[in-house]
């Protein structure tokens, strides 16, 4: 394998996540380089690429210093959602990268966004004895058959309690603005949710966009994500003021959401809960047949039909 620089290779890289993703096993949203570009700038930006390609592929990998030498691993190091190894053939791919690790400097290796059921899993175990940690759970809401399959697979009362948040929320005058961002709109977009975020509880315990890295990684997530037209925003409105949001990416018939907040001053009301019923009815509406809501939370189990599962392999290097 040769190495290059990122931007040498990402349209290509982007592509064949796309097509490979579904057989793989791969987060087709969080492996591309809308996710992993901005998620090594913002949380590693001292760490040093080691980007890498051949005939089979790409490997996309980041150097952490430890007190134990260096570690590598995907450009994703804080939640582990995206796959450093893309390529159509993993048998091939693998094969390259067990060449290129003996000319690497590391203590460990860490492959992360692993399906456990995939080729790819079963061929990184080739790389040397693994071990495995890290599990990442994903809510996801199966939209396939529609809006309305998907909320008659619900609880009677978490369907019930969704229809009294919606006529609270419409008796008190809140609507719903669905926006597709361009590029030039981003910022000022970006400005509205910080406005929703300094009313939330979030920013209260320094979780949320406000003044923090996660802040950002989401301005910059956001505007790459624009860039190809895959953003999504909703704001929820009262009496001509933002009073809750939701932030996400659609790639093909997948939508991964990111962020959603709203202000803590109106518990009566429900935002979150009605931001995420026209979410989903909006995504049903367009086309996109899988929800991700990202990592698993127990108020996002009455929404999701399932969860879907990926790893991390840990692999020391050979001596």
């Amino acid at each position: 394998m040769e190495n290059c620089l990122f931007t040498d290779i990402e349209t290509s890289f982007d592509k064949t996540v796309a097509h490979v993703a579904t057989e793989q096993g791969i987060d087709p949203i969080c492996s591309t380089s809308h996710w992993i570009v901005p998620v090594a700038d913002s949380f590693s930006g001292q760490a040093l690429h080691r980007v890498f390609r051949s005939r089979a592929g790409y490997v996309a990998l980041i150097e952490h210093e430890t007190p134990n030498g260096p570690v590598l691993s995907s450009f994703d190091a804080v939640w582990g959602f995206a796959t450093p190894f893309i390529g159509v053939d993993p048998t091939a791919l693998v094969l390259d990268v067990a060449d290129l690790l003996p000319r690497l400097d590391f203590y460990a290796l860490t492959v992360s966004g692993l399906d456990p059921v995939s080729p790819l899993f079963d061929e990184v175990q080739q790389l040397g004895p693994a071990g495995f940690t890290d599990t990442a759970d994903r809510c996801i809401a199966d939209l396939s058959e529609g809006f309305g399959p998907w909320i008659d697979r619900r609880s009677t009362r978490f369907r019930r309690s969704l229809r009294a948040a919606a006529n609270r929320c419409e008796s008190a005058g809140i609507t719903i603005e669905t926006l597709r961002p361009a590029v030039d709109d981003v910022t000022q977009v970006f400005d509205r949710l910080l406005a929703v975020e300094k009313t939330s509880w979030k920013t209260d315990v320094a979780s949320g966009l406000v003044d923090t890295d996660l802040g950002v990684f989401t301005l910059a997530m956001a505007h790459s994500f624009a860039d190809v037209g895959a953003l999504r925003v909703q704001f929820a409105r009262l009496d001509g003021t933002d009073v809750g949001y939701v932030i996400g990416a659609r790639i093909d018939d997948r939508y991964r959401g990111f962020q959603h907040s709203f202000n803590q001053n109106f518990p009566e009301l429900s935002i979150g809960k009605l931001l995420q019923f026209h979410t989903i009815a909006a995504l049903a509406n367009e086309g996109v047949t899988i929800y991700d809501m990202g990592m698993h939370m127990a108020y996002k189990e009455s929404y999701a039909d399932r969860i879907e599962s990926t790893v991390t392999a840990i692999i020391p290097k050979r001596t």
